[in-house]
């Protein structure tokens, strides 16, 4: 491309990305400096994607916003109600029948395994059990547990286990909650997704679902901006030019270039990485240490009328089907005892389930997930409505052994060029990916006032 070929612009400040992190830090900047944001995709909200109906919707993206914080702030400000997830819990569907996790008798002793299999079972819910206690304390001794953890593949939690049932369950937990594999992640991540969220979800600070979805948060956010939201403008490059910045991008195809003071860059790592063609070599290692974990949805509306057996679930297990789990939104809904007719459930499979289906045709995915939901629940026979299908192949950012020592490296801007995202503190997550954003946007007008 000749310099005469691209429209060229300026502004202050470029945002790279318009998911939570990217939204969050334009919104923070936009009151104090001209900023335009580059999305590559035709829709805003990244991996926040809720389709609604009615008085249902189902988040066929990120499932649930909890934390603290900067996004649990902005859901606050704009007043937007929260579903409540209280007294509600999980169950597991195996040997075709469901129980309630939050129940160990039942768990243990009503559904159909066999003595090895329990066994094996209560050897691995005591591992988890054991290590969650030091998972945000930050003593020295629980600084050395998930040091510790950190060098084992969450695999470890299936040593000495000899039932394949109680390995199944496991492996369908790593792929429900992170989107990938035992074999693939540290167990410092695997224990502290699944830990509180299997034993006592009431432990998780503001765990439930924004009225109208999680895109309920992202709508608003994207209307703020208006204008400054540029889609299917995708980034081809952004280089460090003297004082400022240099972004290449295609709007819709045609070449495209902003020159401005600096640039927040949100996108996921092996992209970031691409279209920061200097970055230097501690950085590369970073973003290389960072996996993403994959997943299949499919969504369904429901309508049947009368309260339902699996009301007061807001996930089910699903270890042996061609899914892991039914995320069913409607639970944060069920309050009183005038309960609307209809439901909205989702079907995940991640990891490596989700490796085999991803280049499936739609209909038959569909058609296996339909089919496996019966089976869980066969009163919704004749009852599901048009699937609804997902296909994301990068998700949840997740860490080998020993990996995430490197992740500290990318919290610091590169001069001008500033990063954000979900894989930056503690858990990857909308609050987190929201944090970062935000921190990254007021270290930027900092850097501003002070060039000033």
């Amino acid at each position: 491309m000749t310099t005469q070929e691209i429209q060229e612009e300026t502004t202050e400040v470029v945002v790279v990305g318009a998911g939570m992190a990217g939204l969050t830090a334009a919104t923070t900047l936009a009151p104090a400096a001209e900023v335009v944001v580059l999305e590559s995709t035709d829709r805003t909200g990244g991996r926040v994607d809720t389709v609604r109906q009615g008085d249902y919707w189902i988040n066929v993206g990120t499932q649930f916003t909890e934390g603290t914080g900067t996004l649990i702030d902005a859901l606050d400000r704009h007043g937007i109600e929260m579903g409540s997830l209280a007294g509600k819990s999980v169950a597991l569907h195996l040997n075709g029948a469901t129980v309630d996790t939050s129940n160990p008798f039942a768990l243990m002793f009503r559904t159909r395994m066999t003595m090895m299999d329990r066994l094996g079972l209560a050897i691995v819910g005591a591992r988890i059990l054991a290590a969650a206690p030091f998972l945000e304390s930050e003593s020295r001794f629980a600084q050395r547990v998930r040091a510790r953890l950190d060098t084992k593949l969450a695999s470890y939690l299936l040593n000495g286990v000899r039932s394949e049932l109680a390995a199944t369950i496991v492996r369908s937990w790593s792929a429900q909650w992170m989107g990938c594999d035992l074999n693939e992640t540290a167990a410092t991540q695997l224990v502290t997704s699944i830990g509180i969220a299997l034993t006592d979800p009431a432990k998780v600070p503001n765990f439930s679902l924004p009225d109208g979805g999680n895109q309920t948060l992202t709508d608003v956010l994207t209307e703020e901006l208006g204008a400054r939201i540029r889609l299917n403008a995708a980034v081809q490059s952004v280089r460090r030019d003297g004082d400022g910045v240099v972004v290449d991008y295609l709007d819709n195809g045609r070449p495209a270039r902003l020159r401005a003071e600096r640039a927040i860059v949100t996108a996921p790592a092996d992209v970031t990485e691409r279209i920061v063609p200097d970055l230097p070599q501690q950085y590369r290692n970073a973003f290389n240490d960072i996996t993403y974990g994959r997943y299949v949805v499919v969504g369904f509306f429901t309508d049947e009328v009368g309260p339902q057996r699996w009301d007061d679930n807001f996930v089910i297990s699903t270890p042996q089907l061609s899914f892991q789990a039914v995320f069913n939104h409607a639970a944060a809904l069920r309050t009183g005892s005038d309960r609307k007719p209809g439901g909205a459930l989702a079907c995940f499979a991640g990891g490596g389930k989700a490796d085999a289906l991803l280049d499936l045709p739609d209909e038959q995915i569909v058609s296996r997930f339909a089919n496996d939901l019966i089976t869980v629940l066969p009163e919704l026979k004749g009852k599901l409505g048009e699937g609804i299908l997902r296909r994301h192949r990068r998700v949840v950012p997740f860490w080998a052994p020993g990996r995430r020592k490197s992740l500290p490296t990318l919290r610091d801007p590169l001069d001008n060029i500033y990063l954000a995202g979900d894989y930056q503190l503690d858990l990857p997550s909308l609050a987190d990916a929201a944090t970062s954003g935000e921190r990254a946007a007021k270290a930027v007008l900092a850097s501003l006032s002070r060039a000033r």
